[in-house]
């Protein structure tokens, strides 16, 4: 579970989960009595608090695996898929590792991480573009609770191209690299020399995209 910045992660899948032995809901209702005054309030006749409507059901599954590994998935809306998939992997009832569908799509777009198990996440990844593929990964580093590194798929391809650090974990960026056409040299590589928070050097190592190189 553990994370060494390895921006390979990007472009990774992420699952799609289904609840077992939840049936999508079918049917219109009831029909209407042909013989009912269309011009009444109730042409149906039901009764006011039968039609009312009501919040869906919040459903969780708990799985039990070997090892002590334990998942739970929650519908939060009714319609048979979680929005909602923890594990708890070290067995002391707090998630670890935790999916999320955030725009409620039916598709899994966030993942919180907590690598060392001690209740605190330090990494998240998320799929910005609802495409399936993770795009951004947010590391927490040395657990301060501040992030420190962020791994991003600007152009959503599939590949990093986009990198921040704070080195000095002071909360402010102190080195961001963007190599926007994935050649693997900077197009900009952005340094805070002082760490007073604001960029004051700017240097091009991709002569391609250096605006400053004459043949």
């Amino acid at each position: 579970m553990s994370y060494d910045g390895d921006p390979s992660v990007l472009g990774d899948a992420l699952p799609e989960h289904e609840l077992p032995g939840v049936d999508d809901q079918q049917g219109l209702g009831p029909a209407a009595d042909p013989g009912s005054d269309p011009l009444s309030s109730d042409p149906l006749g039901l009764d006011p608090l039968e039609i009312a409507e009501e919040p869906p059901p919040v459903t969780s599954v708990v799985t039990h695996y070997a090892g002590g590994i334990t998942e739970v998935a929650t519908d939060l809306d009714g319609d048979g898929y979680a929005e909602l998939l923890e594990f708890d992997v070290n067995g002391d009832r707090v998630a670890d590792v935790r999916y999320q569908d955030t725009d409620w799509d039916g598709r899994l777009d966030s993942v919180e991480r907590d690598s060392n198990l001690d209740g605190h996440v330090d990494q998240v990844l998320e799929d910005n573009d609802g495409d399936g593929r993770v795009d951004s990964v947010v590391t927490d580093t040395n657990r301060d609770g501040v992030v420190d590194r962020v791994v991003a798929d600007a152009d959503f391809d599939g590949r990093p191209d986009t990198w921040m650090t704070d080195s000095d974990f002071n909360g402010r960026p102190d080195e961001i690299r963007v190599d926007l056409d994935e050649d693997g040299q900077a197009d900009r590589l952005m340094v805070d020399t002082d760490h007073d928070g604001t960029v004051d050097q700017v240097n091009y190592q991709d002569r391609q995209t250096n605006p400053y190189v004459t043949n």
